[in-house]
């Protein structure tokens, strides 16, 4: 064969390379942006839109500013999306929106302080469905920092506290894929953690937050960058650090309970179903202690307890656990299986991430469902001491996550967190003042000179913490939305959908 058509043959086996790598990327490309949720149809908000309003509410029973107790019958004045006047009785202004309050409860907006938005844009409707006015994004990307000043603007949707996206310690090729594929930062040998502080600094994230994964060497170097920058660091610890190393750093909020829960573990060498009462008796004997130095270092935790307490269900009987949330309106990208995997962000049976493997035996199941209700248990006990030595508690799902639902998921966490050790006065604290002083918000009170974030509702939540759900209104900056709004905004990200989905899920409705 002739040099010539050798040559010519290898160029067209280049470029035949070449292009179906191209395709494959793109192909690839797709579907992990279909499984973030990228490709749902997304709502119209606009026709939803409504006027920021001066406001009275009259008649109604008011939360007190410290969350102990209602005030009776009070008259709330709103002017240009904020709290003007509290009190029994005011002279109304002429040309005014006029709610009547009789028989009706006035608490702040929800603030859901773990979430994540993922590429799912509907869900800035979902939280407001649900009376949830403030959310922090804990895996943030640009695309959110624009949602965020799209609200800003008057798109509808919630505050959003948007924090970096997760940072671990990769090789240069794991940086790549990662931050592709899963959304993560990397440090390396060409992204110092310092240089990357302040770039997402720069960027206007809110907060930098560390991931599992993350080496000591890089965790202390990003505790030292976040100081000099002026920027918070949270999120979680890194899987071999102690937890003595995290009263001595900069980080002032923990993720979750869990990572309490993991550290106490590793100091226990692991349990399992054999030894489960002796791992609670140890976490029992800690507890106390290290509820102190979480409050002396005034190092915030954020809670999920009810995901936590989901695992088992979810492993030990999925179907039933699928159909008590309320899965027709969470993003049928992220809930449905993925070509590239079969273990991303998945709810449903053949996709679900915490899902049994199929070749375990009953008896190795119930061995393991010991393991995850002793897990939950856990997370109770420090929860109750944490709550004793006033730890600074803030409600949170991480919503998106298996099976927390955007929105109504915090309404869940709120009754897992009375059912754990909190009354009712203090699980709304941590879901409206104690966030929003954490996060320097002038919200989560009603108070005068308070943003205008509230929620009407038809039942008291003091008496029962279900009866945050029992919304009639909510108002957002000043903007109302009635119950038919509300509604609405509901039956269109349904809609949404529906019309989105590859798999029926009809038998989980």
């Amino acid at each position: 064969m002739k040099k010539a058509t050798i040559k010519k043959w290898f160029k067209r086996a280049i470029l035949a390379i070449l292009f179906i790598s191209v395709i494959s990327f793109m192909w690839v490309d797709y579907h992990i942006d279909h499984l973030w949720g990228e490709h749902t149809r997304v709502v119209d908000h606009t026709q939803f839109h409504s006027p920021q309003v001066d406001i009275v509410i009259t008649d109604v029973d008011v939360l007190s500013a410290d969350g102990s107790h209602m005030i009776a019958d009070q008259t709330v004045l709103i002017e240009q999306g904020e709290i003007s006047i509290i009190a029994s009785h005011i002279e109304l202004p002429i040309h005014i929106k006029l709610i009547n309050g009789e028989g009706k409860y006035l608490i702040p907006g929800l603030i859901d302080s773990h979430v994540h938005l993922w590429q799912s844009p509907n869900d800035l409707l979902l939280y407001i469905a649900n009376g949830v006015t403030h959310v922090r994004e804990l895996n943030g990307s640009d695309e959110h920092l624009k949602w965020k000043q799209e609200i800003i603007n008057g798109r509808i949707g919630p505050n959003l506290f948007v924090a970096s996206s997760r940072f671990n310690s990769n090789s240069l090729f794991q940086s790549w894929f990662q931050k592709w594929a899963m959304k993560i930062t990397s440090i390396n040998s060409l992204n110092s953690a310092e240089n990357l502080v302040k770039e997402f600094a720069a960027k206007g994230y809110d907060a930098i937050k560390t991931y599992t994964f993350i080496s000591n060497q890089d965790y202390w170097a990003l505790n030292k960058a976040t100081q000099k920058v002026g920027i918070p660091l949270l999120g979680h610890t890194p899987i071999n650090m102690e937890l003595s190393d995290v009263w001595k750093s900069n980080q002032k909020e923990l993720a979750h309970i869990e990572e309490l829960v993991k550290a106490l573990i590793r100091e226990f060498d692991g349990y399992n179903y054999k030894n489960a009462d002796e791992f609670l008796y140890y976490v029992k004997g800690r507890s106390d202690e290290i509820a102190l130095n979480l409050f002396n270092n005034k190092i915030a935790v954020v809670s999920t307890i009810w995901l936590m307490e989901s695992f088992s269900p979810q492993k030990m009987n999925l179907k039933k656990t699928l159909n008590e949330v309320q899965l027709a309106y969470v993003n049928p990208g992220i809930i449905e299986k993925s070509p590239i995997t079969s273990r991303a962000m998945g709810w449903l049976p053949d996709s679900n991430i915490y899902r049994w493997s199929p070749n375990l035996t009953n008896e190795k199941k119930w061995q393991y469902n010991v393991y995850w209700k002793t897990y939950a248990k856990a997370h109770h006990i420090l929860l109750r001491s944490m709550v004793d030595k006033r730890v600074t508690i803030l409600a949170g799902t991480d919503a998106n996550v298996p099976v927390a639902v955007p929105g109504f998921s915090l309404h869940d966490e709120l009754i897992s967190l009375t059912q754990s050790g909190m009354s009712a006065s203090q699980a709304l604290i941590s879901a409206t003042s104690m966030p929003a002083a954490w996060m320097k918000e002038n919200s989560g009170k009603i108070q005068a000179g308070y943003k205008a974030d509230l929620l009407l509702l038809n039942k008291n939540p003091l008496e029962n913490i279900e009866n945050t759900k029992s919304i009639d209104s909510v108002i957002r900056n000043g903007h109302f939305y009635n119950r038919t709004t509300l509604n609405a905004m509901l039956k269109a990200i349904k809609k949404a959908n529906d019309e989105s989905r590859t798999v029926d899920i009809d038998e989980y409705l």
